[in-house]
């Protein structure tokens, strides 16, 4: 039988396939479920700076959380009010009932004095911390490198509060994504999941006005996943977990060849069930079995840029070939 095992982050998983922060993972009933269909780790749904600021103040109004796609309850009118003490008895309540590692989530915005809240998931029990920053590069007085310092300067104070694994979850709108990448590991962030899938804003032109764009992912959205996770994977001493486009057991297979530690899995889910995370280990199984792989160590990264004898491919040479018609 092959054997399945992953690590992540310095934590032992029963097999890459990590339930992604999401409804699915919104409840002490849904995470046990999760568990039950045997996902290799779970990241409960992200808890919002905004969800800790109101704790105390009582008040979302104005609040803009249309840049994340992990806020779909909020858009639903769900959720807007979910006590900070409740998210930390799921967790602890989750802790003590599931067999798998438990992720927390922060998604957040800035570095306030919120950040104090980061400690008490981890004496809830969370196995590791996932950050959900992004900012949204839309201001003309701004540069590159002032945002990607807003992210170091996040991790910088989370890393003061937490003793447990963190990994920083990124989108790719950045001018050296792979330059922030290393900054980040070699700050000491353990893990990097490439990539956010951010709210995407869509028209009515019957109405015209804006309306809320497709929230699940689709199965092409995985060239970009693959593409940064074949590049980086070795590079940087993070491990990845790959996140967007994943949505069978091919795509997983893909991901674990490109150099990923863990694949993120949320859409698929949602479209077939939990039960699926099974049928996409099978697939994955056999696959191993028929090329005489004993364990998922044994191709992880084997296709990725630093262990190919073309890099290239990876690179502008290969989108040469491509626009010319050569490859």
């Amino acid at each position: 039988m092959a054997d399945l095992r992953s690590s992540y982050m310095g934590i032992q998983l029963k097999n890459p396939i990590i339930v992604s922060s999401s409804h699915l993972t919104s409840s002490l009933d849904k995470i046990l479920e999760c568990d039950q269909a045997g996902a290799g780790a779970i990241v409960l749904k992200s808890l919002f700076e905004e969800q800790i600021l109101a704790d105390t103040k009582e008040d979302l109004e104005g609040v803009n959380l249309l840049a994340h796609a992990d806020a779909m309850d909020f858009f639903q009118g769900m959720g807007k009010k979910k006590n900070l003490e409740e998210y930390l008895e799921i967790l602890r309540d989750a802790k003590a009932k599931v067999s798998c590692p438990l992720i927390a989530s922060l998604n957040c915005v800035t570095t306030g004095s919120w950040l104090n809240y980061a400690d008490k998931l981890e004496e809830a029990g969370a196995d590791a911390l996932e950050l959900n920053f992004f900012i949204l590069p839309v201001n003309f007085k701004q540069n590159s490198e002032e945002i990607e310092n807003r992210y170091m300067a996040l991790y910088k104070e989370v890393q003061k509060r937490v003793k447990i694994p963190i990994a920083m979850k990124l989108g790719s709108y950045f001018s050296s994504l792979a330059q922030l990448a290393q900054k980040l590991s070699n700050a000491g962030v353990n893990g990097l999941v490439f990539f956010n899938r951010f709210y995407r804003p869509d028209i009515n032109i019957n109405t015209m006005e804006l309306k809320t764009g497709k929230i699940l992912s689709e199965p092409i959205e995985i060239s970009q996943t693959l593409h940064w996770t074949a590049l980086l994977s070795g590079r940087v001493r993070a491990d990845i977990a790959s996140n967007t486009g994943i949505h069978d057991g091919e795509a997983l297979i893909k991901v674990l060849l490109a150099g990923a530690s863990a694949a993120q899995i949320c859409s698929t889910l949602s479209k077939n069930g939990l039960s699926y995370i099974s049928t996409m280990l099978k697939d994955l199984e056999i696959w191993m079995n028929k090329n005489n792989f004993p364990s998922v160590a044994d191709f992880q990264g084997k296709l990725a840029s630093e262990n190919i004898d073309n890099p290239e491919f990876y690179e502008r040479a290969q989108y040469i070939r491509a626009i010319a018609g050569l490859g």
